[in-house]
């Protein structure tokens, strides 16, 4: 037992362990054209767009679409029109859609006094596009013309600390930052990213000024609260961790990332009821995340319910089949409970999708060894003694492969 519980921590997963949270922002857009739909063509083009903004700013972007479109049919120089439209496709993913509505803008004169817009912002939404295609090279240049065309641009430079998080470069998410601060001071998000870049670094003080920063601009500010949480958490100060972690469900009772950490933190105090019942929340909440039933499993096993524990796994790989360790997972419950057969096929799985990770090729071979496949089981113990040869195993099994080829 000791074996395999030491062997399934390899597979536990904190779900929101990313060092840099940064939130994709687009501008908030305010129709300025105030005239109510009419019989006038006109007025049914005004009314459909300013029809479709006020969805848009009340996120209900699948119709705000229709509207727009309407409005574009009715007058396809409606400048206005493509923008909204390109943000809204923007808030649905629809990247290549969004991309094209901001070029379409980009290219007509506004229609309205006050558009809400200028070429500033269509630069910095096709880099928000651009983001969201992971095109990143693409994204840094059209936030830097964002910046050349407004040089208090907050907003882009927090988003090119995003692009620097992603590209590994710390010390340029740093300085971007940095800037975004500078520019605006009470950017909350910008301390909780700042932040979490220090508790990164291990610098956990320099961390939590940050987050303390950002609460005092923003006693709303539920990731700052979560990451304070995980912050706790890291100094092993438990309750500290949950009550900071609570404050951000209370903040936010559908706050999937908060639920998910109070369950570690549950983890942590071996108090495993109260971390199933986060993680049962978290999973109500979004029914779609592989790493709340990957969690769940992991609870049910310490809590010797190995039949719960196999169907979590079980909606993990129905979620994410190719995810690793998860055949590993069920290979040692089911070897575990004497189902050496299906144990061979979760760990040949697991081989199949993980083919360097050392200890399923160690448990196969054992199996096979057991139940006399001598020379498949030579080929997985000596494929474990390439893999982690400095492994403390590694010895006894190569004293079994001298055993093995002596026979053959």
């Amino acid at each position: 037992m000791n074996k395999i519980r030491m062997l399934l921590q390899e597979g536990w997963r904190s779900v929101f362990s990313l060092s840099l949270i940064l939130v994709i922002a687009t501008i908030t857009f305010h129709g300025c054209a105030t005239t109510m739909p009419g019989h006038t063509f006109e007025q049914r083009t005004k009314g459909l767009y300013v029809s479709g903004t006020e969805l848009y700013n009340k996120k209900n972007y699948i119709q705000a679409a229709y509207l727009l479109r309407q409005a574009i049919e009715f007058n396809p120089q409606f400048a206005e029109a493509y923008y909204v439209l390109g943000l809204s496709y923007l808030k649905l993913k629809d990247y290549d859609a969004a991309l094209e509505n901001f070029n379409k803008a980009a290219e007509l004169k506004p229609i309205t006094e006050k558009p809400g817009y200028d070429e500033a912002d269509i630069e910095f939404n096709i880099g928000l596009t651009y983001i969201g295609r992971k095109e990143y090279d693409k994204a840094e240049a059209s936030l830097h013309k964002a910046i050349e065309m407004r040089q208090n641009f907050a907003e882009a430079y927090y988003n090119l600390a995003y692009i620097a998080q992603q590209r590994g470069d710390k010390n340029t998410a740093f300085q971007n930052l940095q800037q975004a601060i500078a520019k605006d001071s009470t950017m909350d998000k910008a301390y909780v990213a700042l932040g979490s870049l220090y508790r990164e670094e291990g610098k956990l003080d320099q961390a939590q000024q940050q987050y303390e920063r950002a609460i005092k601009l923003n006693r709303e500010n539920k990731q700052a609260y979560n990451e304070l949480g995980k912050l706790y958490r890291d100094r092993g100060e438990l309750q500290t961790a949950i009550r900071f972690l609570r404050k951000a469900t209370q903040i936010d009772d559908k706050y999937v990332e908060a639920y998910m950490n109070l369950g570690l933190v549950y983890v942590d105090m071996k108090s495993y009821k109260q971390a199933l019942d986060n993680f049962q929340k978290a999973t109500r909440i979004d029914s779609t995340l592989p790493e709340g039933y990957m969690n769940l499993a992991q609870v049910h096993y310490l809590m010797s319910d190995t039949t719960a524990a196999l169907a979590n796994y079980r909606k993990v790989l129905k979620l994410d089949p190719k995810r690793k360790l998860v055949n590993f997972q069920i290979g040692l419950i089911l070897d575990q409970l004497g189902r050496t057969k299906e144990a061979i096929a979760a760990y040949r799985r697991e081989i199949e999708l993980n083919p360097d990770h050392a200890p399923s090729h160690l448990n196969l071979a054992i199996l096979l060894h057991r139940g006399g496949q001598l020379e498949d089981a030579l080929l997985h113990y000596k494929r474990f003694v390439e893999l982690a040869p400095d492994d403390r195993r590694a010895q006894k099994v190569r004293a079994i492969l001298r055993r093995l080829e002596k026979l053959n």
